[in-house]
């Protein structure tokens, strides 16, 4: 009994080793792609689409692991294709949302227009003393 929870056990740990190693690849990708979108000055809205383009070979590798994982644990092809899609999509958000963020609070500011100054009363325009 205590060797086949071992045994289990063991699988589990490898099993999830085969998604690690893809994982800790496209998180990296990300963070360099991230870096490279801020001196390439790529604009807030198409930050996104940016790292996907950045890191497809990373993102793929991720995508088959985690599908290979799924299935390996019961799921339909199908299913486990659109859940590897929303785990991408999952960690590509943070550092776009990060990116957007920073990105606006970077942006210049509009200047506010210019007060026209209220008229002073001239020495002159004053009424005159009775």
């Amino acid at each position: 009994m205590i060797a086949l929870l071992a045994g289990t056990a063991i699988q589990l740990i490898a099993m999830q080793a085969t998604i690690s190693g893809p994982t800790d690849a496209f998180r990296g990708c990300l963070r360099e792609a991230v870096t490279k979108a801020k001196s390439d000055k790529v604009p807030g809205d198409g930050i996104e689409a940016y790292l996907k383009t950045a890191c497809t070979v990373q993102m793929g590798a991720l995508k088959e692991a985690l599908i290979a994982f799924r299935m390996k644990n019961g799921m339909t092809r199908k299913a486990a294709g659109s859940d590897a899609e929303m785990t991408v999509d999952d960690y590509v958000a943070t550092p776009s949302d990060n990116y957007k963020y920073m990105a606006s609070m970077d942006a210049p500011k509009a200047a506010p227009a210019a007060a026209t100054p209220a008229p002073t009363p001239a020495a002159a325009t004053q009424p005159p003393k009775p």
